[in-house]
């Protein structure tokens, strides 16, 4: 049976890939989504509050000294992130050598959506480990800086000013100096919730901790902040990279999910859970038409 749903696969494949549909999930509206509107050298940081995301300060600390927001500009080959910034050209930063440990301090933007019943969110943002290092003139003035370490994070999920979902601090460990990773969660918000109505928000926040007396970390970085809305139990599945959109990408991967349980393990699927997309205990055509609605034909 999975070498017959392979081959139509690959039928797919060829029809798919020049006849784009959509994804059921709507991007919801964030001002400024890149840190792209505010202009920074390139290769450098500048401190700057950055267009449409006001500070989150419950503690007081951003001092404008050593406690600081601002912007990257990362073309690739920067000392700071040598791959360069996860979309466009900047990022956001949020810098606090003053006060480690005397609390948290970000970036917030308040929406025009509101919580919505019956709806699922997907909230992305990438998260960066910035390099130690000296910028390029003009912002070499500053010197070397000793940004080993990772002072932790987290992405906020608001309703009525009130954290309804947020990843706390998952990616700690795992982000490589210099480098990003994407953090993702869902909310699935049902036909009732305390905050139904409320505006929503999103926070970026540096947790403050020290990592170590050596490298205390100091820096978080942020890109590419997405939120998606879509009808509880749409069937969009097949988001297998987790990048918000179903793509080739993704079909690569659901060929490798129905490719028989040999290569499971290695590959970290599960029938049932990845490719069983209308969740019937059973790989067949109606998953290829699940996948299939959701497929953009971008990526790969």
């Amino acid at each position: 049976m999975h070498s017959v749903l392979r081959r139509l696969l690959l039928v797919f494949i060829a029809a798919l890939a020049g006849q784009a549909t959509y994804v059921e999930a709507v991007p919801l509206v964030i001002m400024n989504p890149g840190f792209e509107a505010d202009s920074v050298s390139p290769g450098c940081f500048e401190v700057l509050l950055p267009t449409a995301w006001p500070v989150y300060d419950p503690n007081g600390i951003l001092n404008g000294g050593g406690n600081v927001v601002g912007g990257l500009n990362l073309p690739p080959g920067s000392v700071f992130f040598p791959a360069g910034a996860p979309e466009g050209e900047h990022a956001a930063l949020v810098f606090l050598s003053d006060s480690i440990g005397a609390g948290p301090a970000g970036l917030t933007q308040v929406l025009g959506d509101t919580l919505q019943a019956d709806t699922t969110y997907t909230l992305s943002v990438q998260v960066g480990n910035i390099a130690s290092g000296t910028g390029p003139p003009p912002c070499d003035v500053f010197g070397f800086f000793n940004l080993d370490g990772f002072p932790g994070y987290q992405v906020q999920l608001l309703a009525g000013g009130v954290v309804i979902a947020q990843d706390d601090n998952s990616l700690a460990g795992t982000i490589p100096e210099g480098e990003f990773r994407l953090s993702s969660f869902q909310l699935v918000v049902g036909a009732a919730h305390p905050q139904l109505g409320d505006t929503l928000e999103i926070r970026l926040i540096n947790l403050n901790m020290a990592d170590s007396p050596a490298d205390p970390g100091i820096e978080v970085d942020f890109d590419d902040v997405r939120l998606l809305a879509q009808p509880t139990g749409a069937a969009i599945g097949g988001d297998f990279d987790a990048d918000c959109d179903v793509d080739l990408d993704d079909l690569v991967q659901f060929d490798l999910c129905i490719g028989g349980p040999d290569q499971l393990p290695s590959m970290g699927c599960s029938l049932e859970v990845d490719a069983d997309l209308d969740e019937d205990l059973d790989v067949d055509l109606s998953d290829y038409s699940l996948f299939s609605a959701s497929f953009t034909g971008a990526g790969a």
